[in-house]
């Protein structure tokens, strides 16, 4: 939907002595002018966390896609750093920043600059469960964690220390592993802000 995104794709393209077909669509509608049931491959990395219509999206995706096509998807992690340390203490607590928004708002402004009008996490389960209820099936494939969100995690004591952390956030942070790498897990995913998820249609 961006002009500049457009223009920076090509940049790249050029860069990598590579050719493809860029077509910029209309963001109100979202619709993707090509045809039914002719793509193998919908491949979707830090994107639907910002759109206005998922739903709308989506339902594109599903008639463009062939019966035995795939869609690959990373959007935002709510159970990660990012939003249960980075956003929670970091900033609502320790600086100040944004403590008059509740969590969900907060993290919008503080992941793809303060200006961007929609940025969202979503929980795995609330995720695969609105693609599964427009005809998608799919899973969570993994969790990747920002270099950003390793550097963070030295704050974790300081925001149970604190007495203005909110209850979901300490219980997050209480329930903290590590696994043999020094990775931070929740629930056994590395607990980092980019979620990555594979979907076919429901047949």
């Amino acid at each position: 939907v961006s002009k500049s995104a457009i223009k920076m794709a090509k940049k790249r393209l050029e860069l990598h002595g590579k050719k493809a077909n860029l077509i910029q669509i209309e963001e109100n509608n979202n619709v993707i002018p090509l045809m039914d049931k002719s793509v193998d491959l919908i491949h979707s990395s830090g994107v639907l966390h910002h759109v206005k219509d998922l739903d709308k999206v989506l339902k594109e995706f599903k008639r463009i896609l062939k019966p035995t096509g795939e869609i690959n998807i990373m959007v935002y992690n709510y159970y990660s750093i990012w939003v249960h340390l980075y956003t929670a203490y970091i900033n609502q607590i320790k600086k100040g920043k944004f403590k008059e928004l509740n969590l969900l708002d907060a993290f919008s402004k503080l992941t793809d600059g303060e200006n961007v009008p929609i940025s969202k996490c979503y929980k795995p389960k609330e995720f695969i469960s609105i693609l599964n209820n427009l005809g998608f099936k799919g899973q969570l494939n993994g969790v990747s964690i920002s270099l950003s969100e390793l550097i963070w995690l030295k704050e974790i004591h300081l925001a149970l220390k604190s007495k203005s952390l909110q209850i979901e956030q300490r219980k997050f942070l209480l329930n903290i592993e590590y696994s043999k790498n020094g990775y931070p897990l929740y629930k056994s995913n590395i607990a980092g802000i980019n979620a990555c998820y594979n979907f076919k249609l429901n047949k």
